[in-house]
């Protein structure tokens, strides 16, 4: 049976995609957090199937809050492993697509995974694929000291800016435009990224990390946590244009995997297109392994 989902559902709703999306971090907190605080322009509206009872599917479809063209949107299914083959997804698909329809959709970015199933799902829901996205992960009690900063930059953790966060935003947007992979980030604002992105429960300010030369931020990290599993996961990691070939990349990410091992972080994912070949030597020099293969894809009715 498919019906609209609530904030009710949010504990189940984050059990199952956690045993779904192993390249991701799915907390009940985060999830909560997402349907409490999104708003009337998102247009987005959450689904569930149930059988006998029991959570097996999940879905969500709304405008992409991040892009300036307001025909950008996200959709995204999951199905109960061993729930699939069973026409949830098509039914769940159903209801989405009718939504994008309705919200006047004319992009759709959604992503899955690399097997066959998945692959075919996409395709015959008129789905093209636009990359694809490696996902590695490390332990970070594994790794040797992080390296000391170089003469003229400073390292903090981004709970330094609590009270006001707006420079890291301002180096985190600026260094991800020219960030490979599938995303518009153009309309991206400060309240939106706040919402998104700084204020969410899982972005660990104690744990991301911020480069500074001569008193402004120029480097970030960030790190979304679950402490009580001692899980993480990469949340974007970037420097600006007038500040990269330094190794700040390195750096900033070294300290915040040093602060979650302190933390009792003990798994560190990441997700990087394929062809973001500066990252990927980041991650392979800090002991990051390849695990799964991902998707994105685009549909444009």
């Amino acid at each position: 049976m498919i019906s609209p989902a609530s904030i009710d559902d949010a504990a189940a709703a984050a059990a199952l995609l956690d045993v779904a999306l192993e390249d991701r971090l799915s907390t009940a907190a985060g999830l909560r957090y997402r349907m409490a605080t999104a708003q009337p322009e998102d247009r987005g509206r959450y689904w569930k199937a149930e059988s006998d009872g029991e959570l097996v599917g999940w879905a969500y479809a709304g405008l992409d809050a991040f892009a300036a063209d307001t025909g950008r949107a996200f959709a995204n299914i999951v199905v109960h492993p061993e729930h699939r083959r069973r026409g949830f997804g098509s039914d769940l698909w159903a209801v989405v697509s009718a939504h994008l329809d309705e919200i006047g959709a004319t992009r759709t970015l959604t992503f899955s995974g690399a097997d066959d199933d998945s692959k075919c799902f996409a395709l015959k829901h008129g789905f093209r694929l636009e990359s694809t996205e490696i996902t590695s992960a490390v332990d970070p009690r594994t790794l040797p000291p992080p390296s000391a900063p170089p003469a003229g930059i400073e390292l903090y953790p981004l709970s330094a800016f609590a009270d006001d966060p707006e420079q890291v935003y301002q180096a985190d947007r600026d260094s991800m435009q020219d960030e490979p992979g599938p995303f518009d980030l153009s309309g991206l604002t400060l309240a939106i990224w706040r919402r998104i992105i700084w204020d969410h429960p899982e972005c660990d300010g104690d744990l991301g990390a911020a480069a500074v030369a001569d008193g402004v931020v120029v480097g970030t990290t960030f790190l979304y946590a679950d402490r009580d599993t001692g899980r993480a996961m990469n949340g974007g990691t970037g420097v600006v244009g007038a500040y990269r070939g330094r190794g700040l990349g390195l750096l900033v990410k070294q300290h915040s995997l040093g602060w979650a091992a302190a933390a009792g972080i003990t798994r560190v994912i990441t997700q990087n297109d394929d062809t973001n070949a500066p990252m990927l030597a980041i991650n392979a020099r800090l002991g990051y392994e390849p695990f799964s293969v991902g998707h994105a894809w685009i549909r444009e009715p």
